[in-house]
């Protein structure tokens, strides 16, 4: 009897025993090891994109294009990651800049030619922040770069990622100008922003006229003439370009380029590996609908009323629009030509020389004339002719 009680005992622990096993086997199974896994490829390749878009930033030339590696990140891990990498980042950014300068051998100080990146130190400066300038690396690139990453990633098309870039970018220099001027006062960010130009621009006019001095008599430059001429170069760069050009369009229409040429560095980054909308740009299949014809011209009548009205708010606010506007236009008449030219059975390779060549040096007169064009087609129906045309054929 015992024996047999034994026997039952023994049978029921082993079927319990199966059953634990086989419940927590299937829990294991839930749980694989492939969730928990850390991708080290993808880490190390991470971190020096990472790295890559700091020496991006510390580069000057190329500041601009810091966002590109940002946004890859964000692509392929979600902005929440690439959020975490881009704060490390910053971090090391502000350690570096401040306490290891060596490491970067290029006049970080010019990056405040830009009135954004300006208002960082100048709202630094009020606030008693150091190396508060170097903040522009998160808030404008890295946040630039998420929001485009997260557009790309969840596919939107690219005219709506441009959209967004151009919108985010907007937003985080109308805050930080913003919040400068609250801390300080406009006028008070305004006239150091002109001291500062004024004084950097002196600076290393000063030095290259002492490098053109020792020169002079070696490769025999007529230095009286050429001082002048470069005195008159450093007056119209620093009135005509940074206080009147840029902010009438100008750092727009700069950001829209540097947005377009920033997702065609993604796409080859990823070598065609990735279908998404953004990234498959053809200036054929362009479209603007007609009746953004009647924004241009309210935009352009801002800017002649403003001719007479002169308020800087207005003047701010209508060239934008019109420069804005005008460059989808400009992209309508590019997209004809393009037309014509593989009608015309053009090398593609000649085709963009002459474009760049055009846009180089006959820059204003070429922009006007294409964008002239754009706005034609839409009463002439010119492409469609041409469609038509080829169509038939």
């Amino acid at each position: 009897m015992i024996v047999e009680n034994i026997k039952v005992f023994v049978e029921i622990v082993k079927k319990e025993g199966s059953h634990l096993k086989s419940k927590f086997g299937n829990w294991v199974d839930r749980v694989t090891i492939q969730e928990i896994r850390v991708e080290w490829r993808e880490v190390v390749e991470n971190f020096f994109l990472v790295i890559l878009s700091i020496f991006l930033y510390a580069s000057v030339l190329f500041t601009q294009f810091a966002f590109v590696p940002i946004m890859i990140v964000t692509i392929k891990r979600g902005w929440k990651e690439a959020a975490l990498y881009c704060v490390l980042s910053s971090i090391a950014l502000l350690y570096a800049m401040n306490n290891a300068q060596y490491w970067f051998p290029f006049d970080s100080s010019v990056l405040m030619f830009s009135p954004i990146h300006f208002a960082f130190d100048f709202l630094g400066s009020n606030l008693g922040l150091k190396g508060a300038r170097f903040l522009d690396y998160f808030f404008i690139n890295g946040v630039l770069g998420l929001c485009l990453g997260s557009s790309v990633r969840d596919n939107y098309k690219l005219r709506y990622v441009i959209f967004f870039g151009i919108c985010t970018y907007v937003g985080m220099a109308f805050l930080v100008l913003s919040l400068a001027s609250l801390s300080g006062g406009f006028d008070s960010l305004v006239s150091s922003y002109s001291q500062f130009v004024q004084r950097k621009t002196n600076s290393y006019l000063a030095l290259y006229l002492a490098h053109m001095n020792s020169l002079r008599e070696t490769m025999g430059i007529d230095y009286g003439s050429s001082v002048q001429k470069i005195k008159i170069a450093a007056d119209v760069f620093t009135r005509s370009v940074l206080f009147e050009a840029a902010p009438k369009g100008g750092y727009l229409l700069k950001q829209i380029v540097i947005l377009f040429l920033g997702l065609l560095f993604v796409k080859l980054y990823f070598k065609g590996r990735l279908q998404k909308s953004a990234l498959h740009f053809n200036i054929r299949r362009f479209r603007i609908a007609d009746d953004w014809v009647w924004g241009l011209i309210s935009a352009w009548g801002l800017v002649y009323v403003n001719l007479y009205v002169k308020n800087s708010l207005l003047g701010l606010v209508s060239w934008n629009s019109a420069v804005g506007i005008s460059f989808f236009f400009f992209l309508k008449g590019v997209k004809l030509l393009k037309i014509v030219a593989d009608r015309l059975k053009i090398p593609q390779f000649i085709q963009y020389a002459v474009l760049l060549f055009l846009l180089f040096y006959f820059f204003i007169l070429f922009v006007t004339i294409i964008t002239g064009i754009g706005v034609a087609d839409i009463w002439l129906k010119i492409t469609d002719t041409v469609t038509r045309k080829r169509e038939e054929r």
